[in-house]
């Protein structure tokens, strides 16, 4: 008989972890405990324990949509709210990049207004460079005409002291020899 109350008591309590009413359970439990103790049950017993698994299912269904319905409603709610402030998120990050980026801008103008006119310096003192270049090329052209003229120059007196140099020695020569 105790071990007929423990199995009585386990079903019970798994009819109601199921989701079963209280009242339902009872008469489950009971009926099955009729079933075990008799073990031959009439048809009507049977259409009886039918219509209150039937009506079970019906409420557990019920139950499981009203449950469902909830949980979708909940996360309805749960990602609009997800919704919002991601997009708080995004709008406030968006307006934190669009300040960098303009910072970055105002940055690389100056930046550039700083280079245009360091290039523009570099530009002039190149340009003067450049002149300076051109007057030394000039006056390499000038210098070299000037060693060519020089060496042409050095050419005639050294043919002329040459000269000068053979007239002395003959007019030496013919002065001691006379």
């Amino acid at each position: 008989m105790t071990l007929a109350m423990m199995n009585t008591h386990k079903a019970f309590k798994a009819l109601q972890l199921a989701g079963v009413s209280d009242q339902q359970a009872e008469a489950m439990v009971e009926i099955f405990t009729e079933m075990q103790q008799d073990n031959a049950l009439s048809r009507a017993d049977l259409m009886k324990a039918g219509e209150g698994i039937t009506g079970s299912i019906k409420e557990l269904d019920l139950r499981s949509t009203l449950a469902i319905k909830e949980l979708d409603d909940r996360l309805s709610d749960a990602i609009r709210e997800l919704d919002v402030r991601l997009t708080s998120a995004i709008k406030e990050l968006d307006d934190r990049l669009s300040s960098a980026i303009r910072e970055l801008d105002i940055r690389i103008t100056n930046l550039d207004i700083r280079l245009s006119g360091e290039i523009k310096a570099l530009d002039v003192r190149l340009t003067r460079v450049e002149a300076r270049l051109d007057r030394i090329e000039k006056d390499i052209e000038v210098i070299k005409a000037d060693v060519s003229a020089l060496k042409t120059d050095m050419r005639w007196i050294k043919r002329l002291l040459m000269v000068m140099t053979t007239t002395m020695v003959i007019a030496a020569i013919k002065y001691i020899f006379s």
